[in-house]
């Protein structure tokens, strides 16, 4: 019997994610307004999922806390699919907040060597202000931020996306 090892090949993990992330950049970009819906809608069935196997797992072991865990999963799971629009608007209010955390860490950690993109400092500047500004246009106007702050996802999605493959290209093309 023979056992063969696959070679890794690091340029086919890029490739795979670059493809992964052009699709869902174009996903969000084509349907910003429904995108955020239907993301919440599968999180929240995946949460229902999760929460009814724990509490199956908590019929079998009768731990307490496999009870709770399932009961909050299946709760949050039910708010995310039937209070969806709710759902949305406090998901704004959480990326705007995160957005803006992740910006002002991005511009003011430009100085320290802490760096967002591989780019120069004032590449570094730009990507920081930029989330700055999304994280404070979706905390001032939560409501109709969706939109907007799903379209700028999608570009970087797909942008990140096309980094990726072309970093395949490379590994691709040095391993040859």
């Amino acid at each position: 019997m023979e056992v063969t090892i696959e070679k890794f090949n690091p340029w086919k993990d890029s490739l795979i994610s670059g493809i992964l992330l052009v699709i869902f950049g174009i996903i969000l970009m084509a349907f910003p307004n429904e995108a955020l819906d239907w993301i919440l809608i599968i999180i929240g069935v995946l949460f229902v999922l999760c929460g009814i196997v724990n509490l199956v797992g908590w019929a079998k072991s009768k731990l307490m806390p496999t009870l709770v865990m399932g009961a909050v999963m299946l709760v949050l799971g039910i708010v995310l699919i039937v209070l969806n629009e709710f759902a949305a608007d406090f998901l704004m209010i959480l990326l705007g907040v995160a957005l803006l955390i992740f910006g002002i860490v991005t511009f003011l950690g430009m100085s320290s060597g802490f760096a967002i993109t591989n780019g120069s400092r004032i590449l570094n500047a730009i990507v920081g202000i930029l989330f700055i500004i999304m994280g404070i246009y979706a905390l001032v106007n939560w409501e109709g931020a969706e939109r907007i702050v799903m379209l700028i996802l999608g570009a970087l999605l797909f942008i990140s996306g096309l980094f990726q493959l072309y970093e395949g290209y490379q590994q691709k093309r040095a391993s040859a």
